[in-house]
């Protein structure tokens, strides 16, 4: 065997390559890959010792070829016995539909700063308000859903228009 570089070649290029499909179903911990990668690596060397352009281009045909096997790896390995115990499943959930709509009315429980919570049909929700400060008690209606949170607006009841009503010497 030692007689012929093309057989070795051949000999340690395969079993290289068999070393690191290894490493992906065996929990040898790097063990069989840096092995495999050892007989890669010297049967490279070995093509440099039967021609220098033969080496040359066996090198740089590993290497454009190492990033697609090594994603394809990855691709692949999740999908081995191995790869299930050691990867956490995809999560799939359904989105639950949001606690309060556009045009809601609801009653603020804390002072919103601009945010805080607010009890629409009994259920709490944390919102936003959209122009300053709100007082825990006060009537909101939703006017926009930015990112999942509501925005909120204090309801002008009938009354409070013909008259204006301060809070702590502010205007509302």
């Amino acid at each position: 065997m030692m007689g012929n570089p093309g057989i070795l070649f051949a000999v340690l290029l395969i079993g290289g390559l068999a070393l690191m499909i290894g490493e992906l179903l065996l929990p040898t911990h790097g063990i069989l890959g840096v092995l495999g990668a050892g007989l890669v690596i010297a049967a490279i060397g070995v093509c440099f010792t039967i021609n220098q352009w033969l080496g040359v281009v066996v090198m740089l045909a590993s290497v454009g070829v190492a990033p697609f096997a090594a994603g394809w790896a990855m691709k692949i390995w999740p999908k081995t016995p191995l790869g299930r115990k050691m990867v956490l499943p995809e999560v799939r959930s359904i989105p639950l539909p949001p606690a309060a709509h556009i045009g809601q009315e609801g009653t603020t429980r804390s002072d919103l700063r601009p945010t805080g919570e607010v009890e629409f049909d009994g259920k709490r929700v944390e919102a936003a308000s959209e122009l300053g400060w709100i007082p825990a008690g006060s009537r909101v209606k939703i006017v926009a859903i930015d990112e999942g949170l509501p925005r909120v607006r204090l309801v002008q009841s009938p009354e409070s228009n013909q008259t204006e009503s301060t809070h702590q010497g502010r205007v509302i």
